[in-house]
C-alpha cells in the first residue's frame, strides 16, 4: 500500500500510533519529504505515542495533506485492499474478508444502506457473492461435491470481476 492507502488505513483503525514511523517510511520511499517527516520515518515504535502523533501530524501539515474522514478512509482502505487483490499480492477471498471486516466495517455504511447491504458504495454484489462463497464453504448447499467446488471456483472468479469493476467505478467517480 502507497503513504496515502496507509494514512486512510491509519484513520480507520487499522493501525497504531506505533506503525506510523514505517508509514513515513513509505512516504519518503515514495519521495514525499518534509522535515517532521524525515523525523517520523527516524523514529522508533517504542517512541512515545505524543511524539509520533506530533511528528505525523506536522508532517501532514507541512505537506498538505488532508486526513480523510472516516467513511472516505474506509473507501480508501478497500480500494487499496482490491489493488493488492487485482496484483495477486492478497487472496481474493482472505482480501475480500478484510475489506469487510477492518475496511468497510470501520465505517457504519449499514445506517446508508437503502436496499441491500452496501449498496451506498456499490458494495453489494461483491457482498452477495463473498457471502455465497462462505456458505459453499460451510457446505450449506446439499450439492455434491464436484459441484460444489466447480460453483465456489465460478464464485470465486465472479467476486474478482466483481472487485475490479467497483473500484473501476469508485475510481472514475472521482
Amino acid at each position: 500500500m502507497n503513504f496515502r492507502q496507509q494514512i486512510a488505513k491509519y484513520v480507520t483503525g487499522n493501525l497504531t500510533k506505533s506503525q506510523l514511523p514505517s508509514v513515513g517510511m513509505i512516504g519518503l520511499e515514495e519521495g514525499f519529504d518534509s522535515p517532521s517527516l524525515r523525523i517520523l520515518a527516524g523514529l522508533g515504535e517504542s517512541e512515545s505515542s505524543f511524539v509520533i502523533d506530533y511528528y505525523f501530524e506536522f508532517s501532514l501539515k507541512e505537506l498538505n495533506i488532508i486526513l480523510p474522514d472516516r467513511r472516505q478512509a474506509a473507501i480508501d482502505y478497500a480500494m487499496a485492499l482490491v489493488d493488492e487483490i487485482l496484483c495477486k499480492n492478497i487472496d481474493v477471498i482472505d482480501g475480500t474478508k478484510e475489506i469487510l471486516q477492518k475496511a468497510i466495517n470501520s465505517y457504519d455504511f449499514f445506517s446508508e444502506s437503502e436496499k441491500y447491504c452496501y449498496d451506498s458504495i456499490g458494495f453489494e454484489a461483491a457482498y452477495g457473492l463473498y457471502d455465497l462463497f462462505n456458505e459453499l464453504s460451510d457446505n450449506d448447499y446439499p450439492l455434491r461435491v464436484e459441484e460444489n467446488l466447480d460453483l465456489k471456483i465460478e464464485t470465486r472468479d465472479s467476486l474478482l470481476a466483481e472487485l475490479k469493476r467497483w473500484v473501476d467505478k469508485l475510481k472514475n467517480c472521482a
